[in-house]
């Protein structure tokens, strides 16, 4: 290895390791806080194979708090529709059994936004990465990280242009080691993972090919084929990919994953030898149960596949990614801007891991019971779903000292269907309007803290507007009955407070404290709650 270039030392407040799902939402995201990063990934451009599917509803209303990104998922799926799941022995089966769709009591119930937005991770890192440069995050393809040390006072990488073989340092106040499942920054920190490890192995073939003679056109189909080892994802193109267990255990290799071989596996999938196939890629995917035994090491932070790594089957490995990106973004640029004490910074681990283990073992449960990777059935409703229920990604409870906890209050999940507003859980869904238009709770929240406060909480609005300014902090209060009404009356409920009640919501969207009715001395009580969040 080159010397590295001690004239060019250049400093940023967080260096991302990884420009996939963690990294690219961790950029726009710290860069529509004011903080600007730099990303540096190894691979020349964005990947342009479709790996994970699917954007559940959290990962949706946290998107869409960026600048630029929902408006171009929104035009992304535009048109598309949840799924459809079938079992056959091909596509072109005759007698492929197609499962009933999910019953669910009414979904905007729970969110203003669609229960799965589907979506490639492809697409979605596209549509990241140029939000997150259009937000000033610097990002530098083809670069890589070689070596990483830190100090009291910062950690300083040692980064390589993989064209050039150039060398130089940069030093960060904070690192985000987004490099993945087989990630070197966890290895180097020596962070060593729980869980079952490695569980089994795939090949993911990507093709391209007219199947309009066996799929509807623009369909979205899910095709398990028992007995085969095999499954579709067909999204609605002319580009699809085969999932195909591989055994090394059994002697098979890479080598029986030339083009041709993959070809005619993907002509006996579709149950069609002569069908037209053009080839585009075969990688090697283990599925993974991991789980870091911790998230940080001083300045480094593990986020995404670098903190944990889970089996496929319910597609939520891209969301805890998206998930983890933006709680950690949102606690470093409080840190950074000085709004926020460093020890604010311990509580995403502390949050997240639980949370996380939770959705990690309901993984391998499903990987266990997958017929031909897709299940019986796929209601949200059905412990044998594929797509875990909603109270797991919508009815988390987060514990630590940024949530003021209620007393006897230390469930990690509650039913989102039926919310309470308790501190710690996701802000609830509430239609809101402002006479010409229609919106959720959840437009309200994302960049900075949110106090809501019911129709007679005049003295919550005022204490909160000066307690802002005294303390330094981004809030902003809002009281219903002045620029927008609860359209269906159910706030005061689904917050659990009164009209003379606050809530007040972190920029994730999580309550962090509430007043369920009038206070003394709401000044007083809204101090010591931000004081103690962040970590001041």
């Amino acid at each position: 290895m080159q010397e590295a270039d001690s004239m060019s030392v250049q400093r940023v407040p967080v260096l991302i390791v990884g420009g996939a799902y963690t990294g690219l939402t961790t950029a726009v995201s710290l860069a529509a806080r004011g903080v600007r990063p730099l990303l540096v990934e190894r691979r020349p451009t964005v990947s342009t194979l479709p790996k994970a599917w699917g954007l559940n509803t959290r990962s949706q209303e946290l998107l869409n708090t960026l600048p630029g990104v929902a408006r171009r998922i929104r035009d992304a799926i535009a048109g598309t529709q949840w799924p459809r799941m079938s079992h056959g022995v091909s596509l072109a089966d005759p007698q492929r059994r197609f499962l009933d769709p999910p019953s669910e009591p009414d979904p905007r119930e729970l969110s203003a936004v669609p229960p799965l937005a589907w979506i490639s991770q492809a697409q979605v890192e596209e549509i990241l990465r140029v939000s997150a440069e259009e937000a000033g995050a610097e990002l530098r393809a083809g670069t890589e990280m070689v070596a990483l040390t830190q100090d009291a006072e910062k950690a300083t990488a040692t980064l390589r242009e993989v064209a050039t073989g150039r060398v130089y340092t940069v030093e960060a106040d904070y690192v985000v080691a987004a490099d993945g499942n087989t990630s070197g920054i966890r290895e180097l920190l020596g962070i060593p993972v729980e869980g079952s490890g490695v569980i089994g192995h795939m090949y993911i073939i990507t093709f391209e090919a007219d199947l309009t003679r066996y799929v509807k056109k623009g369909a979205v189909e899910v095709i398990g084929m028992p007995g085969s080892g095999s499954s579709f994802i067909l999204d609605g193109s002319e580009r699809h990919t085969l999932w195909v267990d591989y055994f090394p255990e059994r002697g098979e290799s890479p080598a029986d994953f030339t083009e041709d071989r993959c070809v005619e596996r993907i002509r006996r999938a579709i149950g069609d030898p002569e069908i037209d196939v053009t080839f585009v890629n075969a990688r090697f995917f283990p599925i993974n149960h991991k789980l870091a035994e911790r998230f940080r090491e001083g300045r480094v932070f593990l986020a995404g596949d670098s903190a944990h790594a889970c089996p496929p089957n319910g597609g939520q490995g891209g969301n805890l990614a998206v998930q983890d990106a933006y709680d950690l973004s949102w606690r470093l640029a409080l840190v950074l801007t000085g709004q926020a004490g460093t020890a604010l910074l311990d509580t995403y681990e502390t949050e997240r891991r639980p949370v996380i283990d939770i959705t990690l073992r309901r993984e391998v449960e499903l990987a266990k019971i997958s017929e031909g990777r897709v299940p019986a059935s796929y209601n949200p409703a059905d412990p044998d779903a594929p797509v875990p229920m909603p109270k797991e990604y919508l009815g988390f409870r987060y514990r630590s000292c940024a949530v003021r906890a209620e007393a006897d209050d230390d469930a990690l999940q509650e039913d989102p269907w039926h919310p309470t507003g308790r501190p710690g859980g996701r802000a609830p869904h509430v239609h809101l309007t402002d006479g010409s238009r229609e919106f959720s709770t959840h437009d309200l929240f994302g960049r900075d803290f949110v106090l809501l406060a019911g129709y007679e909480a005049y003295e919550w609005v005022a204490a909160a507007e000066k307690v802002a300014r005294v303390l330094g902090v981004s809030l902003t209060a809002h009281r219903l009955g002045d620029r927008f009404t609860d359209r269906d009356g159910l706030w005061c409920g689904r917050y659990g407070v009164g009209p003379a009640g606050a809530s007040l919501i972190r920029p994730d969207a999580v309550v962090a404290w509430r007043g369920k009715g009038a206070a003394d001395d709401p000044e007083a009580q809204l101090t010591e709650a931000l004081t103690a969040i962040l970590a001041r």
